[in-house]
């Protein structure tokens, strides 16, 4: 089968909002790197409440954005507060006089430029917040919602919210700096070292009582092939996690390409799974859905497999 890139939409919040902060000292960084060299989204884990993610449970989008720049050669200045916390209003107008300042976790709940904002209570996002106007923030959200405004009362609601794999809220990033200029050959050496190193720290990971990987797919296959999914946890696969996820590993096969052509087919077969699996839950087609997770499952195992066989000076 030929392979086409994709082009188009995807739910990147965090790597489209660095980008375009990157862009604002006229540094042009395509989000898809960004997404894989910060290696959050590789890896699987069922959550405390039985939630599937293809994502590595032992770090989080904060880190990854952080983790993804210095890899990239740049540095950032990030600051986060305890929870409980109010808003750090004199310290956000002192940043956006600076510049752009990107922002998250927040709320997606408390967005009331979206129109949908009501039925996306509790999903997180990242943002752009762009320059300060009176009680309101201009900002771009890469939800699809250039140059919007929101008032400063939603923006605390929002950006207060607590996510349970945060530690802290009111989290931003801004004035980013270049400080080194790594050739792409050690861009890819640093990302693959990265995506090692956070693998073996998943596998570790006993938060979860372990259940990361190709145990946590097969058991999720288990539970579609028995129909036995609530109607929050098929809209969780079917509109974010299967999508975003198909997506996340087209570009980490394009990554993979020339340095491991192994883990590049394997990316792909992983995307051509994942978007089988969405097609099939959407018509509640449970037995190919679960067919498709359980492949998912075996394909995860030989990722893993073959991370694990690279080398590293």
């Amino acid at each position: 089968m030929m392979m086409n890139n994709y082009i188009g939409n995807a739910a990147y919040c965090y790597a489209n909002s660095a980008a375009m902060l990157l862009a604002s000292i006229e540094e042009k960084v395509e989000p898809g790197l960004l997404e894989v060299v910060g290696g959050f989204s590789l890896g699987a884990f069922l959550s405390p409440n039985n939630i599937l993610f293809f994502d590595n449970c032992s770090m989080s989008p904060d880190y990854a954005v952080t983790k993804a720049l210095h890899i990239m050669g740049f540095t950032v200045t990030e600051r986060a507060y305890d929870r409980g916390s109010r808003m750090p209003l004199d310290a956000l107008k002192a940043s956006l006089s600076k510049g752009p300042v990107m922002v998250g976790p927040l709320n997606m709940g408390k967005l009331n430029y979206n129109p949908n904002y009501r039925a996306l209570e509790g999903s997180d996002h990242y943002v752009l917040l762009l320059a300060l106007e009176g009680a309101e923030v201009l900002l771009h959200d890469p939800a699809g919602f250039p140059n919007v405004y929101l008032g400063l009362e939603q923006l605390e609601e929002a950006w207060r919210t607590e996510f349970p794999w945060s530690s802290q809220v009111y989290r931003s990033w801004h004035q980013p700096e270049r400080v080194e200029h790594p050739d792409r050959t050690e861009i890819n050496h640093r990302a693959c070292a990265w995506f090692y190193s956070s693998l073996i720290e998943q596998n570790k990971d006993k938060v979860n009582g372990g259940r990361t990987g190709m145990t946590a797919i097969m058991q999720k296959a288990e539970q579609i092939r028995s129909g036995e999914l609530s109607d929050n946890e098929w809209a969780h696969y079917v509109y974010f996690t299967l999508p975003v996820g198909a997506r996340r590993a087209e570009d980490y096969r394009l990554f993979f390409e020339k340095i491991n052509p192994a883990l590049s087919a394997l990316k792909h077969t992983q995307s051509l799974q994942m978007g089988a699996c969405q097609s099939r839950l959407v018509s509640r087609n449970w037995d190919e859905a679960g067919r498709w997770m359980s492949e998912l499952a075996e394909t995860e195992a030989r990722l893993e497999a073959e991370i694990m066989k690279m080398k590293f000076d």
